[in-house]
């Protein structure tokens, strides 16, 4: 094995390990290229090369290659999608295979929640009241509580 096939090995193997174990299990399932097919012939896919780019976009997204935020983009420029179709896709991509590892997506690409110090509340004195000050005189229109 040479120098540079060593650290081929050793840098893939590196970015495997900050991989998510669920979206590895969902990048090698055999449920993926289903969905996927049933999820392109839904939207009015026949061409194979066409699936093999949408599947290649989504592999790069389980891979941490691509952003799921720029997957509709990817869909229409490397894709070759038009704008409505592609968001079509992008919609039942994001359903169908993305919600099962919505956490794992978000952790690996950094968007977990912070939860942050709230700020510090400042005291808010009340309004002057504009209502008439009250009299002395009992209210008669009030009855009587025991």
């Amino acid at each position: 094995m040479t120098k540079k096939n060593f650290s081929i090995e050793k840098s893939v193997k590196k970015i495997l390990e900050e991989i998510p174990r669920d979206l590895l299990e969902l990048f090698y399932s055999e449920e993926l290229p289903l969905k996927l097919a049933k999820i392109c012939f839904d939207c009015g896919i026949e061409k194979e090369e066409e699936t093999e780019k949408i599947g290649f976009q989504i592999g790069k997204v389980l891979m941490g290659g691509l952003s799921p935020d720029k997957l509709l983009d990817a869909l229409k420029e490397e894709g070759g999608l038009p704008p409505i179709k592609a968001t079509k896709i992008f919609r039942e991509i994001d359903g169908q295979i993305f919600s099962s590892v919505r956490g794992s997506l978000n952790i690996l690409y950094k968007k977990e929640r912070k939860i942050e110090k709230p700020l510090p509340r400042k005291k808010v004195e009340p309004l002057p009241s504009e209502k008439p000050p009250l009299s002395g005189k009992a209210d008669v229109y009030r009855e009587p509580i025991e």
